[in-house]
């Protein structure tokens, strides 16, 4: 259990770093600020972050729902399953779905 608390630990700060760039870029692109490189950044921090979320309240459902005295591999593999899921549907969708600009 202890690797599992450290793993979100982790997780929170990395997400909480790639939320703050994420959305910084978004405003900085907003406001039409340095529009190459916030939109190079824009695009490429989408996956870390949902990823990174996604490591952290994984993990943290795995604390709550779970007992450390017993094996879960059940759930690990069911919530690596979606992680996997999300994460290829998150770059199909980078790559396959046109930006609009209108």
């Amino acid at each position: 259990m202890e690797k599992i608390k450290n793993i979100r630990n982790v997780s929170l700060i990395f997400f909480i770093i790639t939320g703050v760039l994420h959305f910084g870029s978004s405003i900085l692109i907003a406001n039409g600020l340095f529009l190459k490189t916030t939109s190079i950044l824009n695009k490429t921090m989408d996956i870390p972050f949902v990823m990174t979320g996604l490591i952290y309240a994984f993990s943290s459902v795995r604390l709550k729902l779970t007992d450390p005295d017993q094996s879960h591999k059940t759930l690990d593999i069911i919530l690596i399953c979606v992680m996997i899921i999300i994460l290829i549907a998150l770059i199909f969708v980078n790559l396959f779905v046109p930006d609009l600009n209108v």
